[in-house]
């Protein structure tokens, strides 16, 4: 599948529903972002077609002739969507099969935070059990891991698209000692699709490392993904040191992780606490909210976050 194909007005119109004068109106009002070839003709990157109709901002159209995600056969299980069919293609250790089901999860407008709890996570969990009860070889967990990852790339870059320029910065991380990638880059792509400008600045890093970064990118939201935590003691300064920049810096910082229990996060500092990609999602929204419903077929223009 070929993720950066570009589309005509035409072919834009006719997916949305709408005349091709709406298109190049919307395109003219900076709300379709759009490219012109030599010859003067525009040209439409689908990514932003389907990340702006998932959002509400262009209407729902009909994507079953989308160039960029064919029409998957109702009768064909590996497109069904839900965790049972995602945890087979880990299972099975095929690639392909996990990068069509979160793609097809997408066209079909599940927000990224839903595809996060309702399909990776309860798939990575059953492969975890399976593991942990002698089941399965640690080998099949760590390659089921770098499929999640490889597939949220692909996932990332479907919806990446030119018209983030004006998103707020959002940086994060995991701290020292934790090497946990998957949660990290959930949280990462979650973000991304609500709008924010994403800086991931990886696993097992210092907290001096992240104030660097907030004196950087100046962002608006800080996160700490937290699965692992070596030094409990260790933890709870940095996270003070943490909360201090952030609030002095008109952030707010965002935690979540399975190695923050109750015991934990009383001792701990932050603006939101998220049990899950969902409680994340819904708290980006407040912060930085999406535009409203487009009126009489032509959308308004972006809101301006207000921070």
């Amino acid at each position: 599948m070929d993720i950066a194909q570009y589309v005509s007005s035409q072919a834009a119109a006719e997916i949305l529903g709408v005349s091709v004068s709406t298109i190049k109106r919307w395109v003219d009002d900076a709300i379709l972002p759009a490219s012109k070839t030599p010859g003067g003709h525009r040209k439409i990157l689908v990514a932003d077609i389907i990340r702006l109709s998932r959002q509400g901002i262009l209407p729902a159209g009909d994507f079953s002739n989308f160039p960029t995600v064919p029409h998957e056969p109702a009768n064909d299980p590996a497109f069904h969507l839900g965790s049972d069919n995602f945890y087979q293609a880990l299972r099975s250790q095929i690639g392909f099969t996990c990068n069509e089901i979160l793609a097809s999860a997408f066209k079909n407008k599940m927000p990224v935070e839903q595809i996060a709890d309702d399909i990776i996570q309860p798939s990575m969990a059953r492969i975890g059990e399976e593991w942990h009860n002698g089941n399965l070889p640690i080998f099949y967990e760590h390659c089921s891991t770098q499929l999640c990852l490889s597939s949220l790339i692909e996932l990332r870059s479907l919806i990446s698209s030119r018209g983030r320029i004006e998103g707020p910065i959002a940086i994060g991380g995991c701290t020292s000692n934790d090497h946990y990638q998957l949660p990290n880059l959930l949280v990462d792509v979650v973000l991304f699709d609500l709008g924010w400008r994403t800086v991931n600045i990886g696993t097992n890093t210092p907290v001096g490392s992240f104030i660097d970064g907030i004196d950087h990118y100046k962002p608006k939201l800080v996160w700490m993904s937290v699965t692992y935590i070596a030094n409990t003691d260790e933890f709870i300064k940095d996270n003070a040191l943490l909360f201090e920049k952030a609030c002095s810096s008109d952030a707010v910082l965002v935690l979540g992780g399975q190695g923050l229990n109750s015991d934990i996060r009383k001792k701990l500092k932050f603006h939101f606490y998220g049990d899950t990609m969902c409680h994340l999602g819904d708290y980006a929204r407040g912060l930085y909210p999406p535009v409203s419903l487009p009126q009489r077929g032509r959308p308004p223009q972006s809101i301006k976050p207000s921070f």
